[in-house]
């Protein structure tokens, strides 16, 4: 009788724990592929994991994706980004989406910076539909004034 009586207390401590883990592992996401810092800065950040057995994945192609999963909404018109998540470029083009990477080799700083979190990042030396991604690093589209 005593050893039943240990047994359903340990298997209710053990039920108690489990649940308790799988709850707090169910808020653990992994990090975002989008990070929405303003509605006029949207930094992507692709992941070996995200990008799959690609190596030459280019970023339209990963933005793609992101617009497929409802994390982005982009047009693009005669090879230019012409909007992202409804902020659209004026038609004068006074404003319009600029791109900027951590990606050195992807990156020319004489072209433009931008800060991010505390760094500064160099203009992209290529469009969306050209410029081949690189896990980790980032890519970040900022809507600038020229006017």
């Amino acid at each position: 009788m005593k050893n039943t009586k240990v047994r359903k207390i340990l298997s209710v401590a053990l039920a108690v724990m489990l649940l308790a883990c799988t709850m707090l592992f169910a808020g653990c996401k992994g990090e975002p592929l989008v990070i929405k810092d303003s509605d006029t800065c949207i930094v992507i950040k692709p992941t070996a994991e995200s990008m799959g057995d690609s190596t030459d994945m280019v970023l339209i192609d990963y933005m793609n994706k992101l617009i497929e999963s409802g994390e982005l909404t982009c047009t693009i018109a005669d090879g230019m980004v012409t909007s992202i998540n409804g902020i659209e470029n004026p038609a004068d083009f006074s404003s319009c989406w600029m791109l900027y990477t951590s990606d050195a080799d992807n990156a020319n700083t004489a072209w433009g910076t931008v800060a991010y979190d505390g760094k500064e990042y160099g203009s992209a030396i290529s469009g969306a539909e050209t410029l081949k991604i690189k896990p980790g690093q980032l890519y970040i589209w900022v809507f600038q004034s020229f006017s």
